[in-house]
């Protein structure tokens, strides 16, 4: 194993973590948290856009709203109609 691998896997990075893949997890069409992501780019009731490592993300729908937001992940409710990867 190369000394890095070793390392990473000393530390417990998760893998999705190291690459800079964007996490997302969606209950319903109410509710999506989307980790790893670098920040908000527009806000609106319609439509949230977002920028990440490699490609910015819109999510839309009707009555969108920011409920958390950390450094680390969004959450964001309503009603999702759409999640796109652009």
């Amino acid at each position: 194993m190369r000394p890095a691998a070793m390392l990473v896997r000393a530390a417990q990075i998760p893998e999705d973590v190291l690459k800079g893949n964007v996490l997302v997890t969606m209950e319903g069409q109410e509710r999506i948290v989307i980790e790893n992501f670098k920040g908000i780019s527009s806000y609106t009731e319609r439509e949230i856009r977002l920028i990440a490592n490699r490609r910015r993300i819109c999510v839309a729908g009707e009555k969108l709203r920011i409920d958390n937001f950390t450094k680390e992940e969004i959450e964001i409710s309503g009603h999702i109609c759409k999640l796109e990867y652009l």
